[in-house]
């Protein structure tokens, strides 16, 4: 992956120059041949600096008083600071032990074959400081390098760790965690002194942890068919959907829509972490594909999808914070199911966004918060002009360009530190991307966005990044199916989760996490490296030909 560049990296500083009078000094022994001069000064060398400072006197120093010498400001000792492994943003990998860490440093063959990667890069002015932390020497597989080459060198090659300061993370990279601790996820650390990597720099770090925040996004959501069956018929309640932890793919079932096999994925243990995943975000967004008016009704073979209102509350509980009403089954349950769902919404509440009485509004952003920011949520659908609000009619906010960009623009003229906008676009079952999309998504981040997350196409799509006007922006093409019994074909049962990272107002990382339906009624995580991967090929993929990849 390529990244705009973003803050420069950390510069160390080499220590405190001396006085021009002592550099003179040291250029005359020098010149003398004195090159490595005795602790103590021979008698002889002296006599030559007394005759040199002689020379430097002012011609009335023999009668004037002695002047107070200047102190000269000791540098400030090291501090500790945070060093993280960097690997490609495509990497499958998400930790790394320290153990590891100091056996790649030292040039272990073991740890090579054990990790997969043959070589260590760091900046120079951090290498004696990290042999010092690991306490070994740096083997012939370490290169040191420039601060900017670090970052060069571990995309250039997967089997490149890199090891940069905590503060010049980008979204260019992958931050591992090491031994399961994490500066940058959900479940990140607030507390530096519990990173297992810290060194000691003559630069105090920049990185704070209390400027790190997520926003975790997932795609299409729908409470309809087997979801409806397991949490209401079985009577396994609400929080059911969201209870599962990892996956596996075990071969196939039958059938799709035509008759070809499905993924025949299975719950593996860890009940709940897809909950922490979303609970652990300090904001979670998600795609309500439907709506959930007073009269629903549940089919295993409609596509008229209502979902009983009794499930929402299995949302909030989960730790999502909004959900985007903006798509084309909105308006499913009627116009007045559209009233009746927003009301059933606000009495849990939840927060929505996309959807409303009439188009203004529908056009509406939420209003959510991050780290002291105020946060922006906007959502749109293009697809079927049937289901969007009018002058006077409830339904779908309309993904107008000239609208969208005026009310990105409205947002931060509002306050909006960040700006999210939920687009309902493209061609179902497709990996392609219209020239509209792609217009569309720069008009967008032109006009102040700094995140555009799709759905709609119920595959996972390409993700891009583009320059704006507050720094590169995020574009997430399609999340994918996140919970949707849809079973059109086995990519129709996965999806990612992305998890966004900032620093403040500046986006720091990206991670995606493959995500799988479980007998049609759960979300279960999948293995980056294992059943997940397929997921992040098909992404790496769509991604070829979008800029910043």
């Amino acid at each position: 992956m390529k990244f705009l560049p973003s803050a420069k990296p950390r510069r160390r500083t080499l220590g405190l120059l001396g006085t021009a009078a002592a550099g003179l000094v040291v250029a005359a022994v020098v010149g003398s041949g004195v090159m490595n001069p005795p602790a103590v000064p021979s008698e002889q060398s002296r006599t030559a600096i007394g005759d040199i400072a002689s020379l430097l006197a002012p011609a009335s120093a023999a009668s004037a008083p002695a002047a107070t010498p200047t102190p000269t400001a000791a540098p400030a000792p090291p501090t500790p600071a945070p060093l993280v492994p960097v690997v490609s943003f495509w990497s499958t990998r998400r930790d790394i032990s320290r153990a590891d860490i100091a056996a790649l440093w030292a040039g272990n063959p073991d740890a090579a074959a054990r990790t997969g990667f043959n070589s260590v890069a760091v900046a120079s002015q951090d290498g004696e400081p990290l042999a010092a932390a690991l306490g070994v020497a740096h083997g012939p597989r370490v290169n040191l390098v420039t601060s900017m080459n670090v970052k060069a060198a571990v995309a250039a090659s997967a089997s490149t760790l890199g090891l940069i300061p905590a503060e010049d993370v980008s979204p260019d990279v992958l931050a591992l965690s090491v031994d399961g601790v994490s500066l940058f996820t959900s479940e990140r650390i607030k507390d530096l002194s519990k990173w297992p990597l810290n060194v000691m720099s003559a630069t105090p770090t920049t990185y704070l942890p209390g400027n790190i925040w997520t926003l975790a996004a997932g795609g299409d959501v729908n409470l309809a068919r087997q979801v409806y069956v397991e949490a209401v018929t079985k009577k396994l309640g609400p929080d059911y959907p969201w209870s599962a932890g990892y996956a596996v793919i075990r071969g196939h079932d039958c059938c799709d829509l035509k008759g070809g096999p499905l993924l025949s994925a299975h719950a593996t243990g860890s009940g709940g972490i897809l909950r922490s995943r979303l609970a652990d975000a300090d904001l979670a967004v998600v795609n309500l594909e439907g709506s959930a008016p007073d009269n629903h009704v549940n089919s295993r073979d409609s596509f008229n999808f209502t979902f009983d209102p009794a499930l929402l509350v299995g949302l909030k509980h989960a730790g999502i914070d909004a959900v985007s009403l903006a798509n084309n089954h909105i308006k499913n349950g009627g116009a007045q199911g559209i009233i009746q769902t927003i009301q059933h919404l606000d009495a849990i509440g939840l927060p929505h966004a996309g959807a409303g009485a009439n188009a203004t509004a529908a056009r509406q952003p939420v209003w959510l918060a991050a780290d002291g920011l105020k946060v922006a949520f906007l959502a749109y659908s293009a697809i079927g002009p049937g289901n969007w609000a009018g002058t006077h009619t409830p339904g779908a906010a309309p993904l107008r360009l000239a609208d969208v960009t005026a009310d990105i623009r409205a947002a931060r003229a509002a306050g909006a530190s960040i700006v999210i906008v939920m687009p309902h676009w493209g061609q179902e079952f497709s990996f392609s991307l219209s020239a509209t999309q792609k217009g569309d998504a720069a008009a967008f981040v032109a006009a102040g966005a700094d995140l555009v997350l799709g759905s709609h196409s119920h595959w996972v799509g390409g993700i891009a990044t583009i320059p704006g006007p507050n720094g590169p922006a995020f574009i997430d093409y399609s999340l994918g199916d996140f919970l949707f019994n849809l079973n059109h074909d086995p990519l129709s049962q996965e999806a990612v989760l992305a998890t966004m990272t900032f620093s403040g107002t500046r986006l720091v990382q990206v991670g995606l996490e493959p995500t799988v339906m479980i007998a049609g009624a759960r979300v279960g995580l999948l293995s980056p490296a294992g059943a997940g991967k397929p997921v992040l090929d098909a992404i790496r993929a769509a991604s070829r030909r979008l800029p910043g990849f």
